[in-house]
């Protein structure tokens, strides 16, 4: 019976799910699609990692299509709660990949361009929490500020900050997205390494 159901892992397991065709999966401007959604792109300003803008100011949330509309449940859940999703990166291009691991090369924090990331492949959402007013509300830490109290299982004080960070991780889990353990905003699609990089 063991040696079945082990035989039946190897077969069936998630190595064994089909990719996904870029075109059965688009990117789209995620803000039409998630209630509430705020996008305020922390690589379209000079406040980031990298020291500059990496994006125009006017650059939108594009994310695949289930993506956004996986992200539309969890908005709709959180909003429940009295709370927004602020969107703080999504789809990256290889050339602003590129600049973030020039900017900080630490494997584990931002992704070696060689490899590249789920951001390029359209399926990581980088996020923060607001009240339904858009005012941003406490979080555990200020984006891209890696440390300890950045991973997703710190431990906090009871209060809004960890309040806040376990809604929208009990949320985004729900809605089908892993949580990066180093860092509480970041989220991606379960395999997300089975979609292809954004064109």
């Amino acid at each position: 019976m063991l040696f079945a159901l082990l035989l039946a892992a190897q077969t069936y397991g998630p190595q064994h799910l089909p990719k996904v065709a870029e075109a059965d999966d688009p990117l789209v401007d995620a803000a039409p699609v998630v209630p509430g959604l705020i996008v305020q792109l922390a690589y379209a300003t000079a406040d980031n990692v990298a020291g500059r803008a990496l994006l125009p100011p006017d650059a939108r949330c594009l994310l695949r299509r289930s993506v956004a509309e996986r992200l539309a449940l969890a908005a709709r859940a959180l909003r429940k709660q009295g709370l927004r999703l602020i969107a703080r990166d999504c789809t990256r291009s290889a050339e602003t990949q590129r600049a973030l691991w020039k900017a900080h090369p630490q494997p584990g924090s931002v992704a070696d361009p060689v490899r590249g990331s789920l951001h390029e492949r359209g399926v990581a959402v980088d996020l923060g929490l607001a009240d339904l007013s858009g005012a941003p509300v406490a979080v555990p830490t200020k984006f891209d500020e890696f440390g300890p109290q950045a991973a997703a299982g710190a431990p906090l004080p009871d209060g809004p900050a960890k309040a806040h960070r376990d809604a929208l991780e009990a949320a985004m889990h729900a809605a089908g997205f892993r949580v990066n353990p180093k860092e509480w905003w970041h989220y991606s699609r379960l395999y997300g390494w089975r979609w292809p990089v954004a064109k």
